[in-house]
């Protein structure tokens, strides 16, 4: 079983690697939250509806139309659960081949480890991957803010917006005190659903704390590491919003991420 999948496994990679011909992206998908029966969830600080407007879960994207999908995300979960020496053993050889192969092509690595999961890879019991690859561009999303603080040079951490209270907080501070940039969820009680959800309006500007941030769109690419970074800014050091159009399975589901909070009104 083959960890990494290329750029075109997934549709905002898929964009990215076609702007972006001087990268070669790779990406790992591990089922999301506790979607693998029986074992501790892959995302430790997820809301019910994050899981359930998740791109990653069985309702959402090309998972909804082929069970085989998840079924490999799952397995894949099972694998690091069970036996986490040998998954990051492969994890860290196919890491060195990639690596290789984009510097024969004149390229640089790029990688998202947590497409669909929130671990932390940067941390020693999960192999401390991005330390070990200090040529290789890493980015991800994540929900567990104190990451924020302590990864490597080489991965770029975009936060997560939710509707709790105690997590808006926390993505405030750092949009305040530029630890990094939020990314947060927009939009519409008429939006449309599947590939029509990028029509829907991000603002330029949006207000957190009694502050208003810069917006930039975040679905043009998922090359989070190409974003301004307020660590590496001169001047005013805030951090920016990453904003991103809700997609949902179905109306339903867009529905129910407006109401819990998950994504956030334009109307």
């Amino acid at each position: 079983m083959k960890l990494l999948s290329t750029a075109a496994a997934n549709t905002k990679t898929a964009k990215s690697q076609d702007n972006r011909p001087d990268y070669t992206i790779v990406t790992l998908s591990l089922s999301p939250a506790t979607a693998a029966p029986g074992l501790p969830t892959n995302c430790p600080n997820s809301t019910p509806s994050c899981v359930d407007a998740c791109v990653g879960n069985v309702n959402v994207g090309m998972a909804a139309v082929f069970k085989s999908i998840l079924e490999s995300r799952i397995r894949k979960t099972v694998f690091l659960r069970e036996d986490r020496k040998s998954f990051l053993r492969q994890l860290t050889g196919e890491l060195e081949h990639e690596r290789d192969r984009a510097y024969q092509h004149g390229t640089q690595l790029a990688v998202r480890l947590n497409c669909f999961s929130d671990l932390p890879w940067e941390m020693a019991s999960f192999g401390g991957i991005p330390q070990l690859f200090p040529d290789v561009d890493f980015w991800d999303y994540t929900k567990v803010y104190n990451r924020m603080n302590s990864v490597p040079d080489n991965y770029s951490l975009t936060a997560s917006w939710t509707e709790r209270t105690k997590d808006q907080d926390a993505c405030a501070e750092i949009l305040h005190n530029g630890l990094g940039n939020v990314a947060i969820v927009f939009g519409e009680h008429a939006g449309k659903t599947g590939r029509h959800a990028y029509s829907q309006r991000i603002p330029r500007t949006w207000e957190v704390a009694g502050k208003s941030f810069l917006v930039y769109s975040g679905d043009s690419q998922d090359m989070r590491h190409l974003d301004w970074d307020p660590r590496k800014a001169k001047g005013a050091k805030y951090g920016r919003i990453c904003g991103l159009a809700l997609k949902a399975g179905n109306n339903a589901m867009r529905l129910r991420a407006l109401a819990s909070g998950f994504a956030v009104s334009t109307d």
